[in-house]
């Protein structure tokens, strides 16, 4: 049996949590502030809910309120914690100036094999990104996720991808859909990241080549000035076998 829940809604149109992300939300637009009060005078949960292009998603992420203070640069800020996806219904009413609906919970499908091949792909792609970047701590956390479902969630700290590849994957409930289209994702990042250092590359080895003509050229120049003569008979044979 599917649990409803009554939740405030706390609206995001900048970016997304999905579960398992724990993340400082600035309160700055009273319908975020009004959420936060609202949560902290029942139970201290919240609906966090993408909302792009002034429309609110149909998925969103049920989150706990970690902690509510000010951050370093003296704004105030709630700390929350993703726990798990649902799907908003309709509007009731509850405490306080903030928006409340109903909200069903959606639970991740049981693990399939196909699932764990995926989500073992996907892991591969992951620590090959994280490893270019040094970030050995990250990769250790990586390898210690099991759980497919788990594991595609922690793209909502991916850096290439958008606010909107991520709300599309909150919206997404079927967990091997999430990896597929993951797998897919992170393999055209990795491919335009190797034409990016290629192109880089060659960039780099072309200015090299430059430098070294433009130094054989001074040095060239310096001789024949030294020497009191114009461009002697067979330099340009004598510049090529240089080269």
């Amino acid at each position: 049996m599917t649990e409803t829940l009554k939740l405030p809604v706390l609206p995001l149109s900048d970016s997304v949590v999905l579960p398992g992300m724990v993340v400082p939300l600035r309160l700055e637009s009273a319908e975020v502030q009004s959420a936060v009060d609202a949560a902290e005078s029942v139970d201290r949960k919240v609906l966090v809910v993408p909302r792009l292009d002034g429309k609110y998603a149909k998925i969103g992420t049920v989150a706990v309120l970690e902690q509510v203070g000010r951050l370093p640069s003296g704004e105030k800020a709630a700390v929350v914690r993703g726990e798990g996806r649902a799907q908003i219904g309709s509007g009731v009413t509850g405490p306080g100036a903030a928006l409340w609906v109903e909200a069903t919970l959606v639970p991740d499908q049981p693990v399939t094999g196909r699932m764990t091949e995926l989500a073992k792909e996907y892991k591969a792609l992951v620590v090959a990104i994280l490893q270019q970047r040094g970030a050995w701590q990250v990769i250790d956390s990586v390898q210690q996720i099991t759980d497919p479902g788990q594991l595609a969630d922690t793209a909502g700290w991916a850096s290439y991808l958008d606010v909107e590849h991520k709300a599309q994957l909150l919206a997404e409930t079927d967990v091997l859909k999430r990896l597929e289209l993951l797998v897919e994702w992170t393999k055209e990042h990795v491919a335009e990241q190797e034409v990016s250092e290629k192109i880089a590359t060659d960039v780099r080895e072309g200015m090299e080549k430059t430098q070294r003509e433009f130094l054989l050229r001074q040095q060239l120049a310096a001789i024949r000035k030294e020497l009191g003569e114009g461009e002697p008979e067979g330099s340009d044979d004598y510049r090529s076998r240089v080269e």
